[in-house]
């Protein structure tokens, strides 16, 4: 009985990790839950879950953020990069397509919920159905796609794969995010 209930208790922490990661990351935690889920660490159907939860726990904190916000200097800043400029440009026509598709734009994560927070008037009720919706349908497509790389690994490393494997795909994916925001910081400076 312990057993199980140590077992139910890591799997609840695992998942805990990989929705609070894709809150702040996004896409490589995803796809590292992905490859995880395909390991049978994590079932494939809470994956998706924990993954479509953080990032639409993203999504929701910069929209009502940016809202009550409207005025702060940061939120200004945001918008008036060149990235907001051109989703602005091309967008701002179609508020509810932006909505749907933000999270499939590369760059687009964090800035067009603030866009679409304080430049359109998409409220409430439109913005939480749409973005849970892209949510689910975003998790979906990253952890397949780390599903089918986990096995292609599998099918490439053999039975090579060790129990520490995890912690190995947990630490890159770590060391990648950490190397990402270096870089960012570095270039803006």
């Amino acid at each position: 009985m312990k057993t199980i209930k140590t077992k139910y208790t890591l799997l609840a922490s695992c998942l805990v990790i990989a929705l609070s990661g894709c809150a702040l990351e996004g896409d490589t935690v995803a796809i590292t839950a992905g490859v995880l889920s395909h390991r049978g660490i994590f079932p494939f159907f809470w994956t998706v879950v924990a993954v479509a939860a953080g990032g639409w726990t993203t999504d929701l904190v910069t929209y009502y953020g940016a809202r009550y916000f409207r005025e702060h200097r940061r939120v200004l800043k945001a918008l008036s990069h060149p990235l907001a400029q051109r989703l602005m440009q091309r967008f701002l026509s179609r508020p509810l397509l932006l909505t749907a598709i933000f999270r499939f734009l590369p760059g687009a994560r964090f800035l067009a919920p603030v866009l679409i927070a304080t430049g359109t008037r998409v409220k409430s009720a439109a913005y939480v159905p749409i973005t849970f919706t892209a949510a689910v349908v975003w998790a979906t497509l990253l952890v397949s796609i780390g599903d089918k790389i986990g096995g292609l690994v599998s099918a490439v490393l053999g039975y090579v794969w060790s129990p520490r494997l995890p912690v190995v795909v947990a630490a890159a994916a770590l060391a990648y995010y950490l190397a990402k925001v270096a870089w960012r910081y570095w270039r803006a400076r």
